[in-house]
């Protein structure tokens, strides 16, 4: 789903739920979702319950709604995907968000990893594969999901106590 069909389906939907909408933050969560279809599912969820008191998706709203997404993404999907990926596979996740950039090149890989391109050709194509990262142009990778930088620092954080 692209963020002009996110948005669209949550304006709709909020305002059928009589809701009054503040358009930054609709941009805001429809961006969060990263197309992704259970952050669609949890983002609009949260919203949906967080608003129901005021009638107002606001900013407040927002800062509740992603908290809580956050929390659901963590520990009923990410949680699972992470620990199912081999050591090499977080490897290359990790080298992607050590990278710290949105984007980042195979040759940054390279660098970070200290490893030839056929080899982070390989882990590029796995992780394609599992939907984990994106490659928006030729030669540059992305981290697929919503969040998912922070929850791997954060797990990787936890099991380092």
């Amino acid at each position: 789903m692209d963020e002009k069909t996110i948005a669209n389906s949550y304006e709709k939907a909020f305002t059928k739920g009589k809701r009054e909408i503040d358009f930054m933050v609709l941009d805001e969560m429809s961006r969060a979702v990263k197309g992704y279809a259970y952050a669609f599912q949890t983002i609009g969820y949260y919203a949906w319950r967080f608003s129901r008191e005021l009638l107002q998706l606001n900013e407040e709203v927002l800062k509740q709604t992603i908290r809580a997404a956050k929390k659901d993404l963590f520990r009923n999907a990410y949680e699972r995907m992470y620990m199912d990926l081999s050591k090499t596979d977080r490897d290359f996740i990790e080298a992607i968000i050590k990278a710290g950039t949105d984007r980042v090149t195979t040759k940054q890989l390279q660098d970070i990893l200290n490893k030839p391109i056929n080899y982070i050709s390989v882990y590029r194509a796995r992780l394609l594969d599992d939907q984990l990262i994106t490659s928006p142009q030729r030669g540059v990778v992305q981290l697929a999901l919503p969040f998912f930088a922070e929850f791997v620092e954060k797990s990787n954080l936890e099991h380092l106590s």
